[in-house]
């Protein structure tokens, strides 16, 4: 469920079939649920990152050069037996973590991500062959092949191509008239001809953005502050491990979209001379920022930081009004940031920058959470004779 255990967000395949919508809300199908003996939890996105980070670091010692898209996918070249490379590693994430993996193989990587859907629904690896595709093509909707969906869907029906079929047989020229460079990139991807390289599907990030709401309404500056700190260090923890740093930091602050102050909060946003990834100076501007928006009595629901202009760490530019002594202290507190996480990572977030002890009474509801099976000592399994 999403936060707060509000919306439906992921489901099994036994849960699709039986034909519980995606982002329904829980409420709505709850009892019918229970009663067929459905298990619903809340959101754990510490343990899925953990899980995520040990599936990858299999797959990168497994092969040579691995490509990570999102927290749960990956594309990687083959060489040798795809089929036999599928499955052995298939079997070691899931013998070294615990946790099913499907792979799916082709010429593409649009093709491998269709490759990979007719995996999930057989046997967990699907290698897909120019006789298999040429023989699929004709029967698969091209709302079903990566990166179609939406308006593009809309688009692509509105002039009669329905399927994967449909896109291959029409001139290119005409493909390239109306859906310009990324139609064409889409019809070449599924003749089997590798425009999309290993390394190059994702674009640079230019954002990143932690935000949640609270639990119950809150007027409490405190508790705010302390979600404020929570989500900082979540986007900085992000920032870093990209290696950037952040020109730009935005807060917002809400209410809810169903009370009589709907129209009260908003954002604030302050441009930084130098572009940092520091905690204790962005906390310390996060903190102002929320300072500016905040008006008392006024019950609030949501609170988020948005870090932008990002730019490699590597890239350093000076102004005219910096010393030295900025310098060392912006280095030392850097050293003080990479001290606090290597400690973290050791002791699961034991030292809490911005910290009022305030969790409790804002983190969004998780009565279904499952076990930190991976991230806390307190909840590994154990196992009785």
């Amino acid at each position: 469920m999403s936060s707060n255990d509000g919306c439906i967000v992921a489901r099994s395949k036994e849960v699709k079939d039986i034909g519980v919508p995606m982002s329904v809300p829980y409420f709505q199908v709850k009892d019918n649920l229970n009663k067929i003996g459905t298990k619903a939890f809340s959101s754990h996105f510490a343990l899925y990152r953990d899980i995520s980070r040990r599936v990858f670091a299999v797959m990168r010692e497994e092969l040579d050069e691995v490509e990570q898209y999102s927290v749960d996918e990956a594309f990687f070249a083959v060489e040798g037996n795809p089929e036999e490379l599928a499955i052995r590693l298939k079997q070691t994430v899931e013998a070294r973590v615990g946790i099913p993996v499907s792979v799916g193989i082709a010429r593409t990587k649009t093709l491998a991500k269709y490759a990979n859907l007719l995996a999930k629904k057989g046997s967990g690896t699907y290698h897909l062959t120019d006789n298999n595709w040429h023989e699929l093509q004709v029967g698969t909707p091209l709302q079903s092949i990566w990166g179609v969906g939406g308006k593009t869907e809309l688009t692509y029906k509105k002039h009669g191509i329905l399927t994967a079929s449909d896109l291959l047989k029409t001139d290119n020229g005409i493909i390239n008239k109306l859906f310009g460079v990324a139609g064409s990139r889409l019809q070449a991807e599924l003749s089997g001809q590798a425009v999309l390289k290993l390394g190059e599907t994702k674009s640079e990030q230019k954002s990143i953005m932690s935000s949640r709401s609270f639990s119950k309404e809150t007027e409490d500056m405190v508790v705010i502050k302390d979600a404020v700190a929570y989500h900082l260090r979540q986007a900085l923890t992000n920032l870093r491990r990209i290696q950037c740093k952040t020109g730009l930091i935005r807060v917002h602050l809400l209410t809810s979209r169903h009370g009589d102050f709907l129209l009260r909060g908003g954002s604030a946003e302050r441009c930084l001379s130098l572009p940092s990834n520091e905690s204790r100076s962005l906390l310390a501007v996060a903190n102002e920022l929320i300072e500016e928006i905040y008006e008392p009595g006024v019950p609030y629901k949501k609170v988020g930081i948005s870090l932008q202009n990002l730019f490699p760490d590597k890239v350093s530019q000076s102004t005219l009004f910096e010393s030295n002594n900025d310098n060392d202290k912006s280095e030392s507190w850097q050293a003080v940031d990479e001290l606090i996480s290597k400690l973290n990572q050791k002791g699961r977030d034991t030292i809490l920058l911005g910290s009022r002890l305030k969790e409790g009474v804002w983190q969004a509801k998780k009565e279904s959470r499952s076990p930190a099976y991976t991230t806390s000592w307190e909840d590994i399994a154990e196992v009785k004779a």
